[in-house]
């Protein structure tokens, strides 16, 4: 105590440093809880000031007192932010907001809590877009019936055939009436099929297989053979593992799905089912290094992500074969913007190959392009599902007949 003592009296002056810089900081965090969802710049610059007084401090203190290891430990911790200070000006000051990440406690049987996103049942929403030169991209209309689907007019009750699409806004038809789905249009341009439209915009994988674990979906479809179909892109990769950018964005209440012991399990939500991983995605997504170098985490896809995801659509393929009976589940890749390495989709294709799991690649049936979507939108427009409900059903007769 009496050494201790002496450090101080010999160094006191960094010590009344350092506490002006924790004072500062505590009342940086009075002045944040009682302002509203925008950390304003100046509060962040008053944050990063009272870390750097801070760090500064016990940097100088840990050298005086040789105390090595931790000197070299704080020294990190004062570079990285340095680092995050200047990228702070060079982004132009900006504010940060505060998310609220909690998870709304629902009863089990709640829709919300099973499968995540939904629509309401027997509603209507209205969609509209603009763009950049304020045009309309969209205004449109999404017809949702009792099961929370969306509705694809003209159903024919003397048909005898059905086609269930799960996936993304991309086969929900976002932007898009009711009667411009890629559905409607396999539909339409099918003899005697009626089409079921199970998509939810923003989804991925996890979704539809917390949909199918949820609900018997056999129910709804009163067709006794058809085929269920799942339209993939890229994206839904990073959705069912809930990436940081996507977790933070709108997924923190998503379905959670993890291997263990080579089984797939599902532990509730990425934020309940994750703490460590979930809680430093929120407090790094808003940092001006994640920002400035437009980083994700994880940063690179590995051989343990394709097997979690395929893991997921075999089982959601099982669930569909047990609910109706046949094996008629395909995944089809829809024409997209290239947002992969070649290297990383021959393995994901290879993974679905060893799991028997059923593709139609229609992923270069067209040079994906500005033409075939919205305008000021990358959604595809009512034509290119029109022409890609075309090629799917001219690849789905030819699988069959081999």
């Amino acid at each position: 105590m009496e050494k201790f003592k002496s450090f101080v009296k010999s160094n006191k002056r960094t010590f009344f440093v350092l506490v002006l810089g924790l004072i500062s900081f505590f009342c940086f965090n009075v002045t944040k809880n009682g302002i509203g969802s925008e950390i304003f710049g100046w509060l962040r610059l008053w944050k990063y000031s009272s870390f750097l007084i801070v760090l500064l401090s016990f940097y100088i203190l840990f050298l005086k007192g040789k105390r090595v290891i931790l000197a070299n430990i704080t020294l990190i911790g004062l570079l990285v932010v340095i680092l995050e200070t200047a990228l702070f000006f060079v982004l132009g000051m900006p504010s940060a907001f505060k998310k609220d990440f909690s998870i709304i406690p629902l009863e089990d049987d709640h829709m919300a809590k099973q499968v995540g996103m939904y629509y309401s049942p027997d509603s209507i929403y209205t969609d509209f877009k603009l763009t950049e030169t304020n045009d309309t991209s969209f205004n449109v209309h999404y017809s949702i019936d009792h099961w929370n689907k969306r509705i694809t007019p003209g159903y024919d009750s003397t048909k005898t055939d059905y086609a269930l699409f799960f996936g993304c806004s991309i086969g929900f038809g976002y932007g898009l009436e009711d009667n411009q789905t890629l559905a409607y249009q396999v539909q339409q341009q099918s003899s005697n099929v009626n089409a079921y439209n199970f998509c939810m915009s923003s989804t991925g994988t996890n979704h539809m297989l917390a949909l199918l674990k949820f609900r018997d979906l056999s129910k709804q479809v009163t067709e006794k053979n058809g085929s269920g179909y799942y339209i993939f892109f890229w994206d839904h990769i990073y959705r069912s593992i809930g990436t940081m950018k996507r977790y933070t964005d709108w997924l923190h209440s998503a379905p959670y799905y993890t291997m263990e012991d080579e089984k797939l399990v599902r532990k509730k939500t990425f934020k309940e089912g994750r703490p460590f991983i979930s809680g430093m995605y929120e407090r790094l997504y808003q940092t001006n290094i994640v920002k400035y170098f437009e980083t994700d985490l994880p940063l690179a896809l590995n051989d343990g992500h394709f097997d979690l995801v395929t893991e997921m659509i075999l089982e959601s393929k099982k669930e569909y074969e047990k609910q109706f009976g046949n094996d008629q589940f395909y995944l089809v890749f829809y024409p997209s913007y290239i947002a992969y390495k070649a290297d990383e989709m021959r393995t994901f294709k290879s993974y679905l190959t060893k799991k028997k799991i059923k593709f139609i690649d229609l992923s270069h049936v067209i040079e994906y392009h500005g033409g075939y979507t919205l305008p000021g939108d990358g959604h595809p427009n009512a034509e290119t599902n029109k022409l890609i409900a075309n090629f799917l059903l001219q690849k789905k007769k030819k699988q069959q007949l081999k």
